[in-house]
């Protein structure tokens, strides 16, 4: 922040995100969070091209920094999809891992459905410790045939006396958790606080005062497979978008090519069946013989829904099978992803946008941080070790999938063509 020509620290607030869109309870988290803890400044780590359930984006990620930028953050950074495409722990644990290494990040702000921080942090030390008592419950909870949430939150609920454990029922909680837990294992001197998630739940398609992005993207794709009704149905969004419709419907409009799923089905079908099954085992989260499941699936199933349907079950939630298929399409294996996601591992800092306040802490990371900062690929790719160049190609690989498969007009390789969005300069 400059005023004068006189530079002012600032204190700055880390939110890790998709924004699939930006809403208005994103920008309410942003403010409130502001305004409790004092900070000037906001940077964001936004998911990519795939998001935490193994989707690709409604739209891509510099469309949606845009929006971002114009609602309020001041820095937007890709999340990389070996975090941000993961379970809540690898998403959580990925862009802690990053915004320590900035060196700049002073409160990291993250929604949660319950509003209060300390119950949510000692859990997080439960879970984070990892007793041997807590192991053994695991894995009996685990040996009955639930999933592994249900088994976790059983774990917990008998190792506690305030049956704790159901926190883990909400999705926002969990993410909340899985960031203590990350900030705890690192030691990390950036300071926690959450606000209570308003509105729709995370996955609700319900009608309130703050929709969910599930249920704005819903609203654009019907309007947009409707052009006759769309003005009705784009009613729905008034004075739920902290920006104007047209800023989001217009490039959702333009760029969002239909029956994407249906292309994805047909680069999955080609991925698995050309290939010994053992390529199929070796991704991540195929455990227990479930590749002769998803193998059988791809043969017979007519569209992307079938598929996924007919690989869930009681223990194999829908989650989980939407990250399998995202990591197959993008042939990440359990050995590449679990190196990125091992401890001495410190990837870079892509940059997808920013504002006069953007600048500033990008200058201060520069001061105090030797993580790489990526906005120009064909420049700055020399500055990254072979195994953050490694993690890259994973992110434009995505990027370029979400262009095939869901965008009009084929830009290859729009990574090492496409400037970080500017606003305010």
């Amino acid at each position: 922040m400059i005023y004068n020509n006189r530079r002012i620290a600032l204190k700055i607030l880390g939110v890790i995100a998709e924004y699939n869109p930006f809403h208005k309870g994103h920008a309410w988290q942003i403010g409130a969070s502001k305004k409790a803890s004092g900070c000037d400044a906001v940077m964001v780590l936004m998911s990519g091209s795939m998001t935490q359930r193994g989707d690709f984006a409604l739209l891509n990620k510099w469309e949606r920094a845009r929006l971002a930028l114009s609602a309020g953050v001041d820095l937007v950074c890709e999340l990389p999809v070996a975090y941000a495409g993961q379970s809540a722990e690898a998403f959580a644990g990925g862009g802690v891992k990053i915004l320590n290494a900035t060196a700049v990040c002073d409160v990291l702000s993250f929604g949660s459905e319950s509003g209060e921080l300390e119950p949510l942090n000692q859990l997080a030390q439960l879970l984070a410790e990892e007793s041997p008592e807590f192991k053994l419950l695991l894995k009996k909870k685990l040996a009955t045939g639930v999933s592994f949430p249900t088994a976790r939150m059983m774990a917990v609920n008998q190792l506690s006396d305030d049956a704790s454990g159901t926190l883990l029922h909400a999705p926002n909680n969990i993410l909340a958790v899985e960031y203590l837990k990350a900030l705890h294992r690192t030691q990390s001197p950036i300071v926690p606080m959450t606000v209570k998630r308003q509105g729709a739940g995370y996955h609700s398609l319900s009608a309130c005062d703050y929709l969910s992005a599930s249920k704005i993207r819903s609203i654009l794709i019907d309007a947009l497979q409707r052009p006759e009704a769309a003005a009705a149905i784009l009613k729905q969004l008034d004075r739920q978008l902290p920006y104007p419709l047209d800023d989001v419907f217009l490039p959702v409009k333009q760029t969002h090519r239909v029956g994407g799923d249906e292309r994805l089905l047909d680069a999955l079908r080609l991925l698995i069946l050309s290939r010994d099954v053992d390529h199929l085992k070796n991704t991540p989260y195929v455990a227990e013989g479930l590749e002769h499941k998803i193998r059988d699936a791809v043969k017979t199933a007519d569209t992307l829904a079938e598929l996924i349907d007919a690989i869930v079950s009681k223990r194999i939630p829908h989650t989980r099978v939407r990250r399998i298929l995202g990591n197959r399409v993008l042939e990440l294996n359990k050995q590449t992803l679990a190196t990125f996601q091992s401890d001495d591992f410190t990837p870079y800092l892509r940059v997808l946008g920013f504002n006069q306040n953007g600048r500033e802490i990008l200058k201060r990371i520069k001061d105090h941080s030797e993580l790489p900062i990526l906005t120009n690929l064909k420049t700055n790719e020399n500055r990254l070790n072979d195994r953050q160049r490694e993690l890259l190609y994973y992110d434009c690989r995505a990027t370029d999938l979400h262009n095939l498969f869901y965008e009009n007009g084929y830009n290859y390789h729009r990574d090492y063509t496409q400037s970080p969005i500017r606003l305010d300069l």
